[in-house]
């Protein structure tokens, strides 16, 4: 080879194709879509209705999951009184409760395994989903 050619090695484009698809990657993944912030909301929510029902039945103890339009707050009932336990987490897109009717009602978790009966609607328009709950059941999200 003399020192005319000159070029790349085969090594150093693949080190810059690897670079170029790392940042390509992470590009892609940073951006905001839309319809992954709801469908994370009525994920959350569904999981987490779940979960404190489960926890009071197992546990045999009353709790509590008060539900807003900015978002939610673990309750707990001590000596008739609801109080707030642990944190709590914000909505990402609007939601609208729509059962319980009460502003800042508490869905009641008991330990027979009934609950309040519940109805949450996520997001707006074609991308909306509603999640029910009839107080029996594990909650549905459609």
């Amino acid at each position: 080879m003399t020192r005319d050619d000159r070029g790349f090695t085969l090594v150093e484009l693949v080190v810059v194709v690897a670079i170029l698809s790392v940042l390509t990657l992470s590009v892609v993944l940073g951006v905001n879509r839309p319809g992954l912030a709801r469908s994370q909301d009525w994920s959350r929510f569904a999981t987490l209705h779940d979960s404190l029902r489960e926890q009071a039945v197992l546990g045999r103890q009353v709790l509590g999951l008060e539900l807003n339009a900015t978002g939610f707050r673990r309750m707990r009932r001590i000596d008739g009184v609801w109080q707030a336990e642990g944190g709590g987490g914000d909505w990402q897109d609007p939601v609208r409760i729509e059962r319980p009717f009460d502003p800042g009602a508490v869905v009641t978790f008991l330990p027979d395994g009934r609950s309040t009966p519940v109805t949450v609607r996520f997001g707006v328009s074609d991308g909306a989903r509603t999640c029910k709950g009839d107080g029996w059941r594990a909650v549905e999200c459609g």
